[in-house]
């Protein structure tokens, strides 16, 4: 694994991600990872998922902290999942080998498909009603007939099987309700979760530069360049 992001590193990225798309930012967070040259918009969803954990792991921690409603008696809960309950088994932030193709024979078809790569959440409106098929058909490897014109039951198919493809894709927490002992499975979206992180970082570092900046008379570099413990000194002191 690579340094924790700087402060300055993480404003950055903020503005850069800011009005950018759920997918954008996905690949924005995994480029803080990437190796020289490296094109993270091919990385399998696996391989992307395991680069914003460990990015998480060093610049925020390893505890999780997530919120849920059980689906039984709506109760809300907050539970904590580390990073390493987290990560697929063998998954870390260095390249590893894309996942093989595979292949299935459903109602009189041949498909075989890759596993999904960033690049093809990148291509996809998920608000279109065509989503689920216009992504799944980018994982499609000579098909014929042409993909758009596959049956729906086949398309599902495959999309069932993608996870299996590429273990680590879908982030899933297993919950129990300490109040009416139900029992579910819960999706995490690791991407937005790490990124609402960053925003509420990004935005409360402003607020601090903000303030000693009119007290002070200090640049946003200088700011920054007075450490975390430092600052909150001053900005106690300034309050007081």
């Amino acid at each position: 694994m690579g340094p924790e992001l700087t402060e300055t590193q993480l404003l950055g990225m903020w503005e850069s991600g800011d009005e950018q798309t759920p997918p954008a930012r996905t690949l924005l967070l995994a480029a803080a990872t990437a190796l020289p040259g490296e094109a993270v918009a091919d990385l399998t969803l696996a391989d992307l998922n395991a680069r914003l954990l460990d990015l998480r792991e060093r610049s925020f921690g390893a505890a999780l902290p997530c919120a849920a409603d059980c689906p039984n008696c709506d109760e809300s809960l907050e539970v904590s999942v580390t990073t390493d309950e987290l990560r697929a088994p063998g998954r870390r932030s260095v390249p590893g080998p894309s996942s093989d193709p595979a292949t299935l024979l459903a109602d009189g078809y041949e498909v075989t498909y890759r596993a999904l790569t960033g690049r093809d959440l990148l291509g996809v409106d998920p608000a279109s009603p065509e989503a689920r098929r216009a992504l799944v058909s980018c994982c499609l490897l000579g098909t014929e007939p042409a993909a758009d014109v596959l049956p729906d039951g086949v398309i599902e198919k495959v999309a069932e099987r993608l996870a299996d493809l590429d273990p680590g894709a879908d982030t899933a927490l297993p919950l129990t309700c300490p109040y009416c002992r139900h029992t579910w499975t819960a999706a995490l979206d690791l991407a937005d979760h790490l990124w609402a992180e960053v925003e509420s970082y990004a935005r409360r570092l402003l607020h601090e530069v903000h303030t000693l900046a009119r007290v002070y008379g200090w640049s946003e570099s200088e700011v920054l360049a007075v450490s975390p413990a430092r600052r909150r000194f001053y900005l106690e002191a300034t309050a007081g």
